[in-house]
């Protein structure tokens, strides 16, 4: 029941604007350093889900996060409480005409059944929910089986470390917009996206592996083929979830490098890579870039 190649939805990772990772190595990807008037704002691609002890602080991120006085996540999860993070969630993943699951799936509810199945997944306790977040909530599950966690990603392995050392956080988008990329899809990308949560369940610590490895080794010409090829068939879906965002996040990047202190800008890897990633945003804007 896999989908043709050419249709081919990305895996959650790339909807999430993440790269969900499983190595027990640590980590020492790029670092872009990006040169203002007076301060040097500083890039670090994330991978959000991982095991624990699979990710610290060294090299050049460390360097870069002694320098900066300030970390700035996608989401400032430091603000959110765990109560006001449901509560934005179910906002966006309860349908606000009440339609269940597979009121939504409509004439795709027996393929999605099926392919639960096959999968050995129970769809009942997700029954109240939009497709896209189910798609989403089974990826994670899986991964969380092989041991990957939220805790140990990226963000709250910096966050934690910024709020001992007492840095001062930021977000450029709030909790609410980053879902409401995912809750705005169209039915039929929502869908296709559920089919292939289910359809990859099984073997996405395999995909994921790879992807981390050239996440590790800072191939990011593997990665840019991966956006790309992850996005094949749905540009206006690259667009709106990778793209724009970029864009919006290169202008508020700007302002920042008119500041005087240096800042840690973490975001998605796949933000980083590729001719409308952030660097190459920015380095158009007439900024000067290293990468190290």
């Amino acid at each position: 029941m896999t989908e043709p190649r050419g249709r081919r939805l990305p895996t959650l990772c790339a909807l999430l604007i993440a790269l969900l990772s499983g190595s027990g190595a640590l980590a020492d990807p790029a670092v872009w350093a990006v040169a203002g008037k007076s301060n040097t704002v500083y890039l670090f691609g994330s991978v959000h889900l991982l095991p624990e002890g699979s990710f610290g602080l060294a090299g050049e991120l460390e360097r870069a996060y002694r320098d900066a006085t300030r970390v700035c996540l996608e989401v400032d999860i430091g603000a959110l409480t765990p109560a006001d993070t449901v509560s934005v969630t179910l906002a966006r993943a309860i349908d606000p005409e009440g339609r269940g699951l597979f009121d939504l799936l409509g004439h795709s509810a027996g393929r999605v059944r099926e392919a639960a199945v096959a999968a050995g997944i129970e769809l009942t306790p997700f029954a109240g929910y939009e497709p896209w977040f189910v798609g989403m909530t089974i990826s994670v599950i899986a991964l969380q089986q092989h041991g990957y966690s939220a805790d140990h990603g990226v963000e709250q392995v910096i966050q934690r470390r910024a709020q001992q050392d007492g840095k001062q956080s930021c977000g450029l988008e709030s909790l609410d917009e980053q879902l409401a990329f995912l809750d705005s899809l169209p039915a039929q990308q929502q869908q296709d996206l559920l089919l292939q949560s289910l359809e990859e369940a099984a073997r996405i610590d395999e995909e994921m592996t790879r992807l981390f490895e050239a996440w590790q080794r800072g191939d990011d010409q593997m990665l840019a083929r991966e956006l790309e090829t992850g996005f094949a068939g749905f540009p206006g879906l690259a667009d709106q979830l990778v793209f724009e965002r970029n864009e919006r996040w290169a202008g508020q990047i700007a302002t920042l490098l008119d500041e005087p202190d240096d800042v840690l800008v973490v975001v998605g890897a796949l933000h980083l890579v590729g001719d409308q990633g952030l660097p190459a945003q920015l380095e158009r804007r007439g900024f000067r870039i290293e990468r190290r």
